[in-house]
């Protein structure tokens, strides 16, 4: 039998936090929670299922998600955010896989859960993420800013588990836009660093062909009312995006 370490960082995760260990405490023999500096019950929530809750200063998500990789005890890990609940099926397969792991790394799906949602919407994108993983074989790189996903040795065994990872994004409309527009100013300066460049004619037509991503060919459009309404927010960001290192590249060459 393995013993498994989930990970996890935090920032106000208060109404979401409860229900994500409900689910982790059935599979976790180690619970980490690095916190970047919460106002509210976070903390009372995670030491209520025992979690090791830790205090690091935010820098970006991978920073926190490499912090909190590196304190855990244990050689299999599980990367899960505040925001997501296994599935009961999941539970049962991890609690299998802790039995012996026939792989070094298992993909799990992440769907969309919406107000009113008992489970994601059958056809509708997931998206499939290596999050359960033996640290011989993976690790979570800090060298990027804004994205969180585990760096695989090439040897690796990559198994996919069938389970759904219940993703619970947003609160309300006002936590969504919030949150999309403060995620951009992160995103900018990932691009800043990488170099990245963005024409007058990208930012024209990004909204448009972002939209038509996000609600046809992502299939957003059998998520209802929710589906549409994210996908224009979703389409915003992007456009936002843009928009903003364009404004940084202006505001550099006035002070040049």
């Amino acid at each position: 039998m393995v013993q498994l370490s989930v990970y996890m960082i935090t920032l106000n995760e208060e109404k979401r936090l409860e229900k994500t260990l409900q689910a982790v405490a059935q599979v976790a023999d180690e619970i980490i929670i690095v916190d970047s500096g919460s106002t509210d019950n976070t903390q009372k929530i995670a030491e209520k299922y025992k979690a090791k809750f830790y205090h690091k200063d935010w820098i970006s998500y991978s920073d926190q998600k490499h912090y909190a990789q590196e304190l855990c005890n244990n050689q299999w890990v599980l990367s899960i955010d505040a925001d997501e609940v296994l599935s009961k099926d999941l539970i049962k397969e991890i609690q299998k896989i802790k039995e012996k792991p026939q792989y070094d790394i298992y993909k799990i799906r992440i769907g969309d859960m919406y107000p009113g949602f008992n489970h994601p919407r059958i056809g509708t994108k997931k998206y499939n993420l290596a999050r359960l993983y033996n640290r011989q074989f993976a690790s979570m790189p800090k060298d990027n800013l804004t994205k969180d996903r585990i760096s695989i040795n090439n040897k690796a065994h990559v198994g996919q588990l069938k389970g759904l990872i219940h993703h619970y994004s947003y609160l309300d409309l006002h936590h969504q836009v919030n949150k999309l527009n403060n995620f951009t100013d992160q995103v900018v300066q990932t691009a800043i660093s990488e170099h990245k460049n963005y024409s007058g004619l990208r930012l024209s037509t990004e909204f448009l062909r972002q939209f038509i991503c996000y609600y046809i060919i992502k299939r957003n459009f059998l998520n209802g009312e929710w589906g549409f309404v994210t996908s224009i927010n979703l389409a915003y960001f992007r456009f936002l995006k843009i928009a903003k290192w364009r404004e940084q590249q202006q505001l550099r060459n006035l002070h040049k």
